[in-house]
């Protein structure tokens, strides 16, 4: 998995690395025209996770109307300008496809962006894009063979894994509202349809488990079963790094921050109770 999705923070960056990224629209903001002046058709810019490129800091999008400028501000995760950018366009027509870049320290890493353009005609829009998500680096839990019961002695692994979530919530939450995914996996051992339900159940048993300890987040949870594995085996082998899973924030609305061979799982995404 890629960073699917950054711009980077060095804030515990050996526990904590930005590997998933989702988009997520904050806010629109249309300046009209004067009351004396005919209707005009309304002015949006739209955009898509595919194209932004956060390592190379460059944002495409696309004005309903003919282009004319565009400035953009880069947040970081304290919520403080990181670096900002701008560009001039030559009219090009709705729909064109029209890049602004934007300057940063190397190591930060991007909350949101703030785009504002502004069509040739004068009409402004302001955009708030969050293309953040967070993959907490943690080391699996070991269940039984067929069991989804977390052993005491596994424990321990798992209350890592929420001091680390928790370093994350702390340093952002005033910022974004945010949510746990927490996206179970296994090695090609037995059945599909059954590794695909102890995926599951096994997604379920951690989401409740870091529930119980106090995470105050909202938590979803999905089973892959062995359909995105991590080392590529033939059918019936016993991969250990294939049974894994994975545990990543991302912002409340946005899409699961999952990408690549993730999306052509169609699994179902659960909300924790």
């Amino acid at each position: 998995m890629t960073s699917p999705g950054a711009g980077r923070r060095a804030v515990g960056r050996g526990a904590i690395i930005t590997r998933m990224r989702s988009l997520v629209v904050a806010s629109l903001l249309v300046a009209g025209t004067a009351a004396a002046e005919p209707v005009r058709a309304p002015f949006h810019v739209s955009y898509d996770a595919d194209h932004l490129d956060l390592d190379g800091r460059v944002l495409q999008f696309q004005m309903s109307r003919p282009a004319g400028s565009a400035e953009l501000v880069a947040v970081g995760e304290d919520g403080q300008p990181l670096g900002t950018g701008s560009a001039s366009y030559d009219k090009q027509p709705p729909g064109t496809w029209l890049s602004v870049s934007w300057t940063q320290p190397a190591e930060a890493r991007v909350l949101k962006l703030q785009l504002r353009a502004v069509s040739t005609d004068g009409l402004v829009t302001r955009v708030e894009l969050i293309p953040w998500s967070v993959t907490i680096e943690h080391e699996d839990v070991n269940f039984a063979t067929n069991s989804a019961a977390i052993e005491p002695a596994e424990e321990a692994k798992l209350d890592a894994s929420l001091g680390k979530i928790g370093e994350v919530v702390k340093r952002s939450e005033k910022f974004v509202k945010m949510q746990l995914y927490v996206a179970g996996h296994t090695d090609t051992v037995g059945p599909a349809g059954k590794n695909l339900t102890l995926s599951l159940d096994r997604a379920r048993a951690i989401a409740a488990y870091f529930k119980r300890k106090g995470l105050a987040l909202p938590i979803v949870f999905a089973g892959f079963g062995e359909q995105v594995l991590k080392v590529s085996t033939p059918d019936e082998t016993d991969e250990r790094r294939n049974r894994r899973a994975d545990y990543v924030i991302a912002p409340v609305g946005a899409p699961p921050p999952f990408k690549g061979p993730y999306l052509k799982a169609h699994v179902s995404w659960k909300q924790l109770r």
